[in-house]
Parts: structure tokens; sequence; C-alpha cells
């Protein structure tokens, strides 16, 4: 390996040269491929456009808002990977003896290399959004809005790649095997939010009400990757609907007007907490052992991080892994709190003393004290009897009802009116009054499965989910709120208004067998005149039991949103009863089939 660096003294601390261009020079596959890539995806593809037959005046917008879509994806694995080249002399002894020897301060090693990362990726992007922006000139379009999208993608792709390279960075300082690299890059980038949802999780196992089905994860934003795909999407705006013919493809009838990019700020403040973690990075760098190369764990003061950290994450997650596979087997609540703390200290065991074997490069770690692991085995326990007893009180909140925005109940779907969900709230609190009452149920038990999913004001999400007897009053009192005439108008009243214009679609399924297409004139006219009048004579439209429901109804509305491409889209299913009256006339009155009596349409 050839460092063809300078041999006097840099007279900038933090960069060297020589060092930078060795950088550029010895890993330009990588940075041609990256280019390559970005390359054919905008300007190749807004050229071929442009001296196409057909060249589209949208394209452009198109193909950048894709881009800013995916630039979070390719800035994640490219961040890694610049990483693992520019950094790939710490994992050699031959090389981090060449790179000691040289006459260079530790911080100009560490920022020539850096830099040479940065250099490259940001350069390119540069020239990328340049030429996508000239090649879309050909196309009669706003001029200052290719512009701004072309450099929208610029700085978005260019902030996030700063963040992953940052968190690449540190990692990469931390470890002297280029094969762990990637392994704890993934690991620190869903660390936060994995371990979130499995101590979510291990709640819903031992704190009696508590839900896994739904929850809103308050740790989101420590996932970027995640969080910039759900959330980094420019908003397109077209002057007339976004139209498409009969084969599905989109007609040019529209015109972009507006490519809006609302999320400068959160994408500024990662690119300045990977810039923190790039310094980081940094000051460990200077402290760092060069005959480290080889070992998983490069810092010395990192090393009891690791290996309680490992050991942690593996009682949590084995643990429950463990727990699931043997809950079937028992159905006592103690027995089942036994089983959490044995199947948490096997995998304690099974982590710590692996963390210790790659740790030590051994596998005679046994004979050493073993005062790490039975701490960690006290604390799981402890952990696991404190969820058990709730003691801080989760399974037994109720969120007061000024707090709530929406909720959503079996049955009922999503309620927003206050004088609904206090009555709910009140069913709430009589649940958890009887905790000893309903906290045994088993799988086995002839039971009612009631949820609760509040929204609260500030979109915190709480869950809750009970088994109640199926006789019991409790149960049967959920249902009957649900069943209620205020609740199911809701239920059944779109935000899409229910006309024909926004009907997309209509299916009527008879017994198990039947399909009918409705249009969307009739699927409006069983709407106004068959459901909405069952619902207001309080006829049963919602079933318990499943065993009086003879037909099925799907009505599906559709609008446009902004001028955009976008469309919401809204479902409404009516389960038609013996008890819908008005429902099951209608069918017969405009269809010909007598749901009741005609059993043909019946296995």
């Amino acid at each position: 390996m050839s460092w063809e660096v300078q041999t006097m003294k840099s007279k900038i601390s933090f960069f060297n040269a020589g060092l930078f261009r060795s950088t550029l020079r010895r890993f330009w596959p990588l940075w041609t491929i990256h280019f390559a890539g970005w390359l054919l995806f905008l300007p190749v593809l807004t050229l071929m456009n442009n001296l196409g037959p057909n060249k589209s005046t949208n394209f452009i917008f198109a193909i950048c808002e894709n881009a800013v879509f995916a630039s979070s994806v390719v800035a994640f694995i490219m961040a890694i990977l610049a990483a693992m080249a520019v950094f790939s002399f710490m994992y050699s002894s031959r090389s981090t003896g060449l790179i000691a020897s040289l006459p260079v301060r530790r911080e100009a090693i560490f920022g020539s290399a850096w830099l040479g990362g940065v250099f490259a990726v940001l350069a390119s992007n540069l020239v990328i959004a340049l030429l996508t922006f000239l090649f879309s000139l050909g196309a009669t379009i706003n001029t200052a809005l290719a512009f701004k999208a072309a450099f929208t993608w610029l700085g978005v792709y260019s902030m996030q790649f700063i963040l992953f390279y940052g968190i690449a960075s540190l990692t990469a300082v931390m470890t002297g095997s280029i094969a762990v690299l990637p392994i704890l890059y993934i690991i620190f980038n869903f660390l936060a939010v994995g371990m979130e949802t499995i101590i979510r999780l291990d709640f819903s196992c031992l704190i009696w009400g508590m839900s896994n089905v739904s929850f809103d994860c308050v740790l989101d934003f420590l996932l970027p990757l995640v969080y910039m795909l759900e959330n980094f999407t420019p908003v397109l705006k077209y002057n007339t609907p976004y139209a498409y013919d009969t084969y599905g493809l989109a007609l040019q009838t529209s015109e972009c007007i507006s490519f809006t990019f609302d999320h400068w700020l959160p994408s500024a403040i990662y690119c300045v907490v990977g810039l923190v973690f790039s310094a980081a990075a940094l000051m460990i760098f200077r402290r760092r052992r060069m005959e480290s190369a080889g070992d998983v764990v490069a810092v010395r003061c990192m090393r009891p991080v690791f290996k309680y950290g490992v050991t942690v994450c593996s009682a949590l997650c084995g643990g429950l892994l463990l727990y699931t596979v043997l809950f079937a087997l028992f159905e006592s609540r103690s027995a089942s709190v036994f089983i959490m703390i044995l199947s948490m200290i096997i995998f304690a065991f099974i982590g710590y003393f692996g963390a210790k074997m790659l740790l030590e490069k051994s596998f005679h770690v046994f004979r050493g004290s073993w005062v790490g692991f039975i701490v960690v085995c006290c604390l799981c326990a402890v952990f696991t009897l404190c969820c058990d007893l709730d003691v801080l009180g989760i399974g037994s909140y109720v969120p007061k009802v000024s707090s709530v925005k929406s909720l959503n109940v079996n049955y009922a779907g999503r309620i927003v009116d206050p004088s609904v969900i206090e009555d709910y709230i009140q069913l709430h609190k009589d649940i958890v009054s009887k905790k000893d009452r309903y906290e045994n149920i088993s799988y086995a038990d002839s039971y009612e499965y009631v949820t609760f999913n509040y929204t609260l004001k500030d979109d915190r999400i709480i869950s809750r989910a009970y088994r109640l007897p199926f006789d019991d009053e409790n149960a049967a009192r959920y249902y009957g709120l649900s069943n209620s005439v205020s609740i199911l108008l809701e239920r059944f009243s779109p935000s899409i208004t229910a006309d024909e214009e926004h009907c997309s679609q209509a299916i009527l399924y008879i017994g198990d067998n039947q399909r009918i297409d409705l249009t969307p004139a009739q699927a409006i006219d069983f709407y106004r005149n068959a459901l909405l009048p069952d619902i207001k004579a309080g006829h049963k439209v919602i079933s318990r039991t499943n065993d009086d429901i003879i037909a099925t109804m799907y009505i599906t509305f559709e609008q446009e949103i902004d001028n955009s491409r976008y469309y919401d889209s809204q479902e409404i299913v009516v389960e038609i009863t013996t008890g819908c009256t008005e429902c099951i006339s209608w069918i017969k009155d405009n269809l010909g089939i007598d749901i009741e009596e005609d059993t043909q349409y019946y296995d």
C-alpha cells in the first residue's frame, strides 16, 4: 500500500495535503460508483426526458422528489462505506505502524482522512445538482423552480450524509476491526429506538393492561434513517389535478407550480449532530492506541460499556424471545414472572460471557470474577418484579378527558366526541379498579378483548388492552357504548364528502361466495337511504359475535390532496346483521336479492 504523503510536519494542525490527496486517489472506485449512480438517476434521466419525443415538463420535479426521498438510504449506506475506506488504516498493524511513524499530528491524520470522504461526496453532489439543473432547461418549465428542486436535493442529501458520516466516524475509531465496524454502525443507529421498543414489549408482557398493538415511539427522532424516510418528503403542487388515462399512465395536463421542502431545520440539526459526532471521534482518535488494531473495542474506557451493554441488550431481547416461546406453557401470572426472570438470566449469561470472549479473544473467561454477571441478574429480577407490581403505576394510568384528542376502540373505531370519550374513560377506570378480578384470565377462557387507544393532545399514544369474561357487565358496557347512535354516526361519517364524485369503489359481499360491484350512485343511495336510517333507528349495526352477519358492504371514498399526485382514501365497512332491516330492504328492492331468505348465496 502506497502512502505518498509529505514528510514535513503540517502547518495546519487538522489538515495534511498529502494524506488528503492519498485518500482521494486510493479510494477513487468508491467515489466513482457513487457519482455514477446519482449521475444516471438525476442528470441522465433528465436529459433523456428532454431529448425524447414526449418530454414532460414535470419530470425534473418527480425525479427530484424521489431523489430526496431516497437520499437518506443512500447517505446511510455511503457514509459507512466512506468511513470504512478512509479509516481503513486503523485496522491493520502494518498500516497503523506506518501512519504512526509519519511526522504528522494525530489531528491532521484524522482531519485529512475525514475531509477526504466529505469532499469526495459533497463535490460530486454539487456537480450532479448543477448538471440536473442545466439539463432541465431543455424543458418548458419554471427555471427558478427547477433550480430549487435540484439544489433542495443537494442540501438535504449533503446534510444527511454528514450526519451518518459523523456516526460512522465515531464508530470507526471505537473499534479495531473493519468487520465489526458496520455492525457497530447499525447498532448505534438503531439502538435507542430498538431498546425503547424492546422495553415496551417487556412492559406489555409484565404489566397488566399494557398493549403492544399500537404505541408511539417517543425516541423516533433518534432513528434518523426511518424518521427521514417518514417525514423528509417534498410537497409538489400542480395547477390542475394530476390525471391518469385508462392504462394508468399519467396525462401531462398538469404543471408543477410549487416545490416545497419544509424540513430544513431538523435537517440542519441532524447535520450539526453529525459534526459533533465527528468532533468526538477526533478526540477519541487522539488518545486511541494504534496497537489496538484487530480488537473489537479499541478504546479501553469503552470496554465496560460494551460488555455490560451487550449483556443488558441480550437479557432484554433474548429474554423476551424465550419468554414468548415458553409463555403458552404457563397460565399463572406468578409462573410467567418466574419464567421471564429465568429467561433474562439465561441470555444475560450468554451476553456477558460472549462479550468477554470477544474482548479477551479467548474462550477461557469463566474463571474470572462473576460479580458483574450477578449484578446484572439481580437488576433483571428487580426490573421484572417492579413491572409485575406496576411500581410506576403505568398499568393503572387512565388519561383525563381534557388531555385526550381522540380515542380508538374495538367496534366503534375513532371517537372525537368528548362526552363519548368520557363514557369510555369511566368504563376504563372501572376495569382498572377490578384488576384482581381480570388479570388472571387466560387465553383458554371465554373472554372479550377490549382495547383503549388514546391519542393525546400532545400527540402521544397510550394503548391499553384487557381480557374480560364474555358475560361480564363491563364487557357488555363496552359493546353497548360501541353500538350507540352517536358513535355509529361518527364512525360511518367519513371526513371525505360522501357523494358520487368522491365514491371510487363499492363492493357488496353476500355470504361466502357472492360479490356484487355497485355503481357510485347505488353506493351513495345505500349509504343515505339504508345505512344511516338503520343507525338512527337504533338497529344493530355492529355485531359482537359475528354470528348474525349476513352481508358486508365496502365503500371507498377518495379525494385529491391539494392538486398533488396523491389521494386521501377512506373506507367504511358495513357489517349487515339480521337487525339491519333498512339495509336488507334496500338490497331486496334495488338488487333483487332477499339475503334473509335466498339460500343460494350461502355455503
